[in-house]
């Protein structure tokens, strides 16, 4: 695994481990600096944008946490899965990048890659190994690439697109060969905080299966719409958010 530290991690990893993967080894990356993110968004977005992200994680986020705490502990036990820490066989980097890194995969060489929140991967980490890298994206690709994709997918009036993408990754941003989709049921006790879960959770199952098949097996893959217009998705501003809840979406 090729990962940042945080709950989808703990839990894909012991999702593994429940499954019968018991040789997981976790290369983590360091987080990337508020200061560093928030610089890189501001060349991107905008200054009023990203003050308005800045304002959402400030003033919504917290209260949202609290609110859903309770929804994702159901969640977690309706799909029997853990993000209880597992620090064994765990290397630590400053990025994902780094050359370490190739060195590693390349005495592993292992029967698959599976990426969860870093940076985006380089050309030499994937060319590092000849299995599948694989990633479970929280969104619907390729409408709904980058975060939040379920969340943008309600918010865009496409509610048959709140799901997940199990796909090959490359060097751009949730846009390698889609090998499934998953599309989970959501309650009403469900909102922001609590759709990432969702996407998650229906996904794991399906990531077994693909895994089941390799190293060896024909991967399958999934053919989005031609005309499906493709867009990188961010946080949500304030206002972003407000507009949203008037019209129901949480």
């Amino acid at each position: 695994m090729l990962a940042t530290d945080g709950p989808s991690t703990r839990i894909l990893r012991n999702y593994l481990l429940d499954s019968g993967y018991t040789d997981v080894e976790t290369i983590m990356e360091q987080a990337i600096s508020r200061r560093a993110l928030l610089a890189h968004r501001r060349r991107k977005l905008g200054t009023l944008s990203v003050f308005g992200q800045m304002a959402f994680m400030a003033l919504v986020v917290p209260v949202l946490k609290r609110l859903s705490a309770l929804r994702r502990s159901q969640i977690l036990a309706h799909h029997s899965l853990r993000d209880d820490a597992q620090a064994d066989n765990t290397v630590c980097v400053s990025t994902i990048n780094d050359a370490e890194v190739v060195r590693r995969l390349e005495r592993r060489q292992p029967d698959a890659v599976l990426v969860n929140g870093t940076r985006i991967i380089r050309r030499p980490i994937l060319e590092a190994v000849t299995c599948p890298v694989i990633n479970i994206h929280a969104g619907i690709a390729p409408q709904y690439r980058g975060v939040h994709g379920g969340y943008w997918a309600l918010w865009s009036n496409d509610p048959e697109n709140f799901g997940a993408t199990i796909h090959l990754v490359d060097e751009g941003v949730d846009t390698g060969l889609a090998l499934c989709y998953a599309r989970p049921d959501r309650s009403p006790e469900d909102n922001f905080m609590t759709y990432p879960l969702l996407q998650q959770a229906a996904a794991l199952p399906e990531l077994v299966k693909i895994l089941k098949g390799l190293p060896g097996g024909i991967l399958r893959t999934e053919t989005g719409s031609d005309t499906a217009p493709s867009r990188q998705w961010y946080h949500p501003t304030l206002l972003q958010y407000v507009a949203g809840r008037l019209r129901g979406i949480k």
